[in-house]
């Protein structure tokens, strides 16, 4: 299978544990009434609050940390993290990944290029463009919603703003999966999302889409619900949606997300899952791409959700889990259409790997797990799935 993404990708540096609930966060806290200020379980752009307060966020960042956190970093973003993921678990045998991004000649960009060399993703289709390459300062709380975890995102989108539909050539379109996500953090690119997804259509490629949250035109107008393609006949253009709860919403303008799904069901979206932090997952599929039709629920794993409990705060951290819960997804449908070519893949099957791989992300600091040794993740991954079959026994009936 050729897999070929797009979106985001950055770098990562995370502060953890920061304490949500202390008087230095709540002081640049949105919710505390500062323009533009930090948004829990948010993004928002670093730039927009370093001109409203006028204060750099460096100086900011060390109130709120009292210069007590190193900060650790790493590759993030939904499109990179989900590919790495994938690379990780998937037998390559006749699998291709290639990621197509940006990225500024400069000491982040170098660390992003430095890192890839680990994993199977070929990354020629990466410009470098002029300013600075994207990176994200990520807060986080372990603590949070009763030790479940939240983060505070501050991006800067620099190199990803000159990302646009001309980086993407014929040979992005030569592919068996196409993965966009994350393109509310490339600009350019998610305001053409409905023509990419017409020229995947015209390939016969799948359309995958995870999504993040859209400060952009969250800012631009919040009553208004976010424009994830330019038409609403767009949306029967994506074969799989991935979204959050808060996500999914604000994408469809609906009060909760069994609104959502009827939403985008109604729109045409052939399958989608909203994941809920520690709720259930809800998914739909009107049976073209997956075997699975109609609507229903799934669990977090809760064999990964007690170790999360259990581990050092200094550890735990839920950053990536949504981008690995994408990747493990895209990891089972990719495997059981190669694997089983005849028949539509299981789409409760998918979520099941997507489920323990967005659990085992909360076991680490994070969103790319760096292996010991090949093969590492996948057995403990297999472990964490074996426990979720247990755990979910009937739903595969």
């Amino acid at each position: 299978m050729k897999v070929n993404a797009t979106g985001c990708s950055l770098v990562d540096n995370l502060y953890s544990p920061v304490d949500f609930n202390s008087a230095g966060y709540k002081k640049w806290a949105a919710e505390s009434g500062v323009k533009d200020g930090l948004i829990t379980g948010g993004l928002i752009f670093g730039d927009d609050l370093e001109r409203s307060s006028g204060v750099s966020f460096s100086e900011i960042i060390k109130e709120i940390t009292e210069e007590k956190i190193i900060p650790n970093r790493n590759i993030g973003g939904p499109a990179i993290v989900a590919l790495i993921h994938m690379s990780q678990i998937l037998d390559m045998g006749g699998h291709s990944f290639r990621f197509y991004g940006s990225m500024a000649d400069d000491q982040a960009g170098r660390f992003i290029t430095e890192k890839l060399k680990q994993f199977r993703i070929d990354t020629s289709a990466y410009i470098t463009t002029d300013g600075h390459t994207p990176f994200t300062d990520v807060l986080s709380d372990p603590s949070y919603n009763n030790n479940n975890g939240e983060r505070s995102f501050i991006n800067y989108i620099g190199a990803a703003g000159y990302l646009c539909r001309k980086n993407l050539p014929d040979s992005f379109f030569d592919a068996d999966i196409l993965i966009f996500g994350g393109t509310g953090l490339t600009p350019a690119l998610h305001d053409d999302l409905s023509y990419l997804l017409k020229r995947g259509k015209e390939n016969a490629c799948r359309n995958f889409v995870n999504t993040v949250y859209d400060f952009r035109n969250q800012k631009k107008d919040p009553d208004k619900r976010w424009p994830l393609v330019t038409l609403d006949e767009d949306f029967k253009l994506i074969d799989l949606l991935i979204t959050d709860n808060e996500e999914a919403l604000r994408i469809s303008g609906k009060t909760d997300k069994h609104a959502a799904v009827d939403f985008f069901r109604k729109r045409g979206v052939q399958s989608g899952i909203i994941t809920h932090g520690a709720e259930d997952i809800i998914c739909f599929s009107n049976g073209v791409i997956f075997s699975e039709k109609g609507t229903f629920k799934m669990p977090v794993s809760k064999e990964a959700g007690a170790a999360m409990q259990k581990a050092p705060a200094d550890e735990a951290d839920t950053t990536g889990c949504g981008d690995n819960f994408a990747g493990g997804v895209y990891a089972s449908t990719t495997e059981q259409f190669e694997n089983k070519p005849k028949l539509k893949p299981s789409l409760k099957q998918a979520v099941a790997l997507g489920a323990v791989s967005g659990g085992f992300a909360g076991l680490y600091r994070g969103g790319v797990y760096y292996e010991k040794a090949e093969g590492e993740k996948l057995e403990r991954l297999q472990q964490l799935l074996k426990a979720y079959e247990v755990q979910t026994r009937g739903i595969f009936k």
